[in-house]
């Protein structure tokens, strides 16, 4: 009898257990049990005290990750890494990027330090220009030596699967909004081509196939500047076969990220025989191709480095962007518990009055301050900073400690500003932070956000920029 209630009280524990959902941070936990409730049990990765762009994930965090339905991701750099692991491990775990919808802003929006700053300039208008980031003026005409080069298609390598881990990367962007999967098949059709080589020496283009090579003589034809639905920008330099017995293309578009004059190491083509406003409708099918010279490795590596991850996601510190986390959450919790959506509508609802209440009182604390400047060690408030009006000046960049010529311009900058309180978070170090304090007159104040009572800790940390600023 008593093995028999044994058995029963297991299966009845078993039948109603709840169902396990991970989160990357503590601040994403809280909102899952604002919009979850009871009905499921969370589970955290990285804890209290820990620095989350470098954690690694412990042994029985991985166990735990096993029995969870979702992983509820924000955009720490660790996810750059451990996600596509998450992925490949436990195929049926849906990873949602709660940070879906929110206009991320880059890094090197808010660095503070001191430079090179030619070199930085050039290297900024290089990298702007490669995403979709450039003034029209800037545009320049350029010289067909410039595409000059012996030059293979990168398709057979996206279709043996040595290019995987480049998506890999990209679906773990902080920015992406497509999954592995989905990346694979959007590049098997973009880089598809039947052609498999290109030469090019000062406008005679060869094209190279199975069946054979297509030669012409090509002339330069000026660019068109394209603008997109994500409002990013393309530049595509033009040219046409002027060889009347050539079976070559009538028409080609270069697309290399340059806006100028430039030597380049790939390009993106677009062929046909219709006209360059045919061609400059075409937006799926980008055939690419890389400097023959260059090793395979060294290609991965290339477009590895030209993803852009460089983003700040620390988007949790404004509460008004949070309410475009918490529906992203609350659309991933009725998709896979759709018997409680009704729960999940009503505490949605709820929560999102809660943030406009919290967005509120923050106003009303900050009304009042005078000095919109603040110091903090690490550079994690500039979405605050943006919402209330705040400037952020970082000690911290890059993930780096300052160099001496950085620390004495902030000092400067703190004097200057008459900077009262140098903030510091409890993952990082404080060294820098006491050492500008004591030479600017100022006091060293601990905020946190990455603690688990949210929105308590924001209310503390509204009256310390009251009470420091």
């Amino acid at each position: 009898m008593n093995k028999f209630l044994c058995v029963l009280c297991i299966g009845a524990a078993f039948i109603y257990a709840k169902p396990v959902v991970t989160t990357s941070i503590l601040p994403t936990k809280y909102f899952v049990e604002q919009i979850a409730g009871d009905s499921v049990d969370v589970n955290y990765m990285v804890n209290a005290g820990a620095d989350p762009h470098i954690y690694e994930p412990r042994p029985e965090q991985m166990k735990n990750l096993e029995k969870s339905d979702i992983f509820f991701a924000v955009g720490m750099e660790y996810e750059n890494t451990w996600l596509p692991r998450f992925a490949k491990s436990y195929p049926s775990l849906d990873i949602i990027k709660t940070q879906k919808g929110v206009p991320l802003i880059t890094s090197e929006a808010h660095e503070h330090g001191d430079h090179d700053h030619e070199k930085h300039d050039h290297a900024k208008q290089h990298k702007d220009s490669y995403y979709g980031i450039f003034d029209d003026n800037d545009v320049k005409d350029r010289d067909i030596s410039d595409w000059n080069g012996d030059f293979n298609s990168v398709y057979p390598y996206l279709i043996d699967g040595s290019l995987d881990p480049v998506l890999e990367a990209k679906a773990s962007s902080p920015n992406s909004d497509k999954n592995f999967n989905e990346y694979k098949k959007q590049y098997e059709k973009g880089y598809k081509s039947s052609i498999n080589r290109i030469v090019i020496n000062n406008g005679n283009i060869s094209f190279y196939t199975s069946n054979g090579v297509n030669t012409g003589k090509y002339a330069y034809k000026g660019y068109e500047i394209l603008t997109y639905k994500s409002g990013k920008k393309g530049v595509r330099y033009q040219l046409e076969n002027i060889d009347k017995n050539s079976n070559a293309p009538k028409f080609i578009q270069f697309s290399d990220h340059e806006i100028g004059p430039a030597k380049i190491s790939h390009f993106h083509i677009y062929m046909g025989d219709d006209s360059f406003k045919t061609l400059s409708l075409e937006l799926e099918n980008w055939p690419t191709f890389y400097k023959s010279n260059m090793k395979k490795a060294d290609i991965i590596e290339d477009m590895l480095e030209h993803i852009d991850r460089n983003f700040d996601t620390h988007i949790w510190v404004d509460p008004l962007l949070v309410k475009i986390q918490a529906k992203n959450i609350a659309d991933a919790l009725i998709a896979h518990y759709p018997k409680n959506k009704a729960l999940y509508e009503a505490n949605l609802a709820k929560f999102q009055n809660e943030l406009d209440m919290l967005d509120s009182y923050i106003k009303e604390q900050l009304a009042s301050v005078k000095n919109r400047n603040f110091i903090v060690y690490h550079p994690s408030w500039v979405y605050f900073a943006k919402r209330y009006g705040l400037n952020q000046i970082a000690i911290e960049t890059e993930g780096k400690e300052p160099k001496p010529a950085q620390l004495a311009n902030i000092i400067k900058e703190a004097k200057e500003e008459n900077v009262k309180v140098i903030f510091v978070a409890p993952q990082f170090s404080k060294k820098a932070a006491q050492l500008i304090a004591k030479e600017a007159g100022a006091n060293v104040v601990e905020i946190d956000n990455l603690a688990e009572d949210w929105v308590e800790s924001m209310k503390n940390t509204a009256n310390a920029f009251k009470e420091g600023l």
